[in-house]
């Protein structure tokens, strides 16, 4: 076990740009993978057709409500354990690794036995119809049954990461992502012998890529780590680690369905404004900005546990110096992506459409939500760091208040005044608004017990 823990990175010590730098790069091909995974299943469903297509459609807010369940928990234990791992508290780290990995499998069996049971009612209210609800219970009854293996694995990989390291994650979204790309083609369209199972094949691939993915992280978390440990002091310890992680889980799972409602809410008002042009620019162009964000998601992720492991061990300095670095780096690189956007934007969305009307809207997309990204890295960051010292209340305020007071209104406001182009210059202010507002409550809350003050 001791030499075990000899394996945690420590991010106690050394240049906290370097540690920065060191995990965010295999973060960004996790993530890349990811993102490919997403958009394969896409691709090889909308071969079997519109209506499949449309299937794969209602399934979204369902698949997005569980992954923010899945994320909340992951949120909680990554806080908790980087935060125990600075203050060198093992018996801590092993009781959150395992109560986390145990509290996501017991909650999917509850997920899964309603979720199989209200398919019908609950997919029927979300519009779909007769030619559309088979498809959608043909995917999502094999995709409840394997939601164990989606939910999973992003709470050992969130332990991996919360010590710092980065590597063995990637590696289990790359295993996850080349199966299912290898697996899709082969059971949605019954290649090599195997039956065409259109739509279950589909959720069959994901399912059988999450638990090859399930596997690989377990195999990480247990035999290199050695974190997995059901011996228990009492019943009472159990709940002790699940009462941590929800404390932070649970307003991570909230606030993570806020960004949904804005994307809803900008859906909408592009159908009222610009008709179906505009909400397949919408659609095109954040495909394409999936990629552009890549980047900035791997940092908001490596972010997490230097703040955690340095709050924990009481180094505020090292906080500090770690915001510094990250605030900047929001606005350079949010001018770098706005930049390389300017004369790429139409040429990569022609990779999604070649619809003159949808290239031109969704170029006004691209160039504006990334001149403002730089303001959306900073509140998407500044929540992670808020989250890793344990204060996911003021998280909820930033989110609820970005979304609710902020950019909503900015979109309708922009809508009414200069219709497409107005709503999208609504939503750019509205980002930057935000992130403005969360770099001061992050300076504020993150100070530390020596009162050190942040620049920004």
């Amino acid at each position: 076990m001791k030499n075990k823990r000899k394996r945690n990175r420590d991010l106690l010590t050394g240049s906290v740009g370097k540690h920065l730098l060191r995990m965010t790069l295999p973060t960004i091909g996790g993530m890349l993978a990811f993102t490919i995974f997403n958009i394969t299943d896409t691709l090889f469903v909308s071969k079997l057709g519109t209506n499949a297509l449309a299937a794969m459609g209602f399934t979204f807010p369902i698949v997005m409500i569980v992954g923010a369940f899945s994320s909340g928990i992951s949120i909680g234990a990554a806080s908790v354990l980087a935060r125990a791992m600075g203050k060198k508290d093992h018996h801590l780290m092993n009781r959150i690794a395992t109560d986390g990995i145990l509290l996501s499998v017991l909650s999917v069996i509850f997920i899964s036995t309603i979720g199989l049971l209200t398919m019908d009612p609950l997919f029927t209210m979300l519009g779909a119809t007769q030619e559309t609800l088979p498809l959608v219970k043909e995917y999502m009854t094999v995709w409840y049954i394997g939601v164990v293996a989606v939910v999973m694995p992003p709470v050992g990989d969130s332990a991996m990461r919360a010590m710092g390291d980065m590597i063995r994650p990637f590696i289990v979204m790359m295993v996850c992502a080349l199966l299912n790309i290898i697996l899709d083609p082969i059971l949605i369209f019954g290649l090599f012998g195997f039956p065409k199972m259109g739509m279950a094949g589909a959720a069959l691939a994901t399912v059988i890529s999450r638990v090859a993915g399930m596997i690989t992280t377990l195999s990480f978390v247990h035999f290199h780590y050695g974190l997995i440990d059901f011996k228990y002091k009492d019943f009472k310890e159990l709940i002790s680690s699940w009462s941590k992680i929800l404390h932070v889980g649970i307003p991570s799972a909230v606030v993570r369905l806020f960004p949904q409602l804005v994307r809803t809410a900008l859906t909408k008002m592009a159908a009222t404004v610009g008709g179906t042009v505009a909400v397949a620019a919408i659609a095109t162009g954040t495909r394409v900005e999936s990629f552009a964000t890549v980047v900035s998601m791997a940092i908001g992720t490596a972010l997490v546990p230097i703040i955690g492991q340095n709050w924990g061990a009481k180094k505020y300095d090292r906080v500090n110096e770690t915001r510094k670095i990250v605030n900047k780096t929001a606005v350079i690189y949010g001018i770098i992506i706005f930049l390389i956007a300017l004369p790429l934007a139409e040429p990569v969305s022609k990779i999604f459409t070649d619809n003159p009307k949808v290239l031109e809207l969704t170029k006004w997309y691209l160039w504006i939500v990334l001149f403002a990204s730089g303001g959306l890295n900073l509140y998407n960051w500044t929540s992670g760091e808020l989250n890793s010292v344990g204060k996911p209340l003021w998280v909820m305020v930033i989110n609820i208040a970005g979304s609710v007071v902020i950019l909503i209104p900015a979109l309708f406001i922009g809508s009414k005044i200069y219709g497409y182009v107005g709503m999208l210059v609504g939503l750019g202010i509205g980002q930057i608004i935000i992130g403005a507002v969360a770099v001061k409550i992050g300076k504020k809350e993150l100070k530390g017990e020596n009162e050190i003050l942040i620049e920004c």
